[in-house]
């Protein structure tokens, strides 16, 4: 429930995402709230088809077109409303501020470029070193996440990995620039229960 907390990272407050079918409109989204404070861990509970996933990619500012936009509500972060900041600048807030793990990582991964490839180029913008501490910080990454042989995977295509290995790649490049809001649409639907 937003309560006007200033201190919350991520205040959403009567969100609104509507979809406009030539059968009439769907209310995906109708009047979501919530404060997030930095180091919190909010769930979204739901059945299928209660928007929860589309609330995630309301706040992500990837609602489907055409047919699909956020109609009303605000979505406050460090001080501004990202339903209203420009494309240009949403884009510079994804993957740096505000990173996503959406439910099915074989979409969320290139299949022509290397795991290693995919996972160094989120460090591009800010890597100042060598290449070799860019793909150590890497392999690091994936240790964290739990993919064995690490060093081996970052040669591995997507399709070389069972899902929850790319699942857990995912994961890995989420968490690398150290966002300060990380949205996890139902992350655990495709990981293996041991590797």
């Amino acid at each position: 429930m937003n309560n006007g907390n200033n201190d919350a990272v991520l205040q959403v407050e009567d969100l609104r995402t509507h979809f406009f079918t030539r059968t009439g409109v769907v209310k995906a989204v109708d009047g979501v709230s919530f404060d997030l404070k930095a180091g919190e861990t909010l769930g979204i509970v739901g059945e299928s088809g209660s928007g929860k996933s589309m609330t995630a990619l309301s706040i992500m500012r990837l609602v489907p077109e055409p047919g699909g936009r956020i109609v009303s509500g605000s979505i406050m972060f460090d001080g501004q409303d990202l339903v209203e900041v420009s494309d240009g600048d949403m884009s510079d807030i994804r993957g740096r501020d505000i990173c996503m793990i959406l439910q099915d990582p074989m979409t969320s991964l290139n299949p022509v470029l290397s795991v290693g490839d995919q996972l160094t180029e989120t460090f591009r913008p800010d890597a100042a070193g060598p290449s070799r501490a860019v793909w150590d910080r890497a392999v690091q990454l994936l240790q964290m996440v739990r993919i064995p042989a690490a060093e081996i995977r970052m040669r591995a295509f997507p399709h070389q990995m069972s899902g929850g290995m790319r699942q857990r790649v995912v994961g890995a490049i989420a968490i690398s620039r150290s966002p300060k809001v990380l949205i996890a649409d139902e992350p655990t639907t495709s990981l293996d229960a041991t590797i």
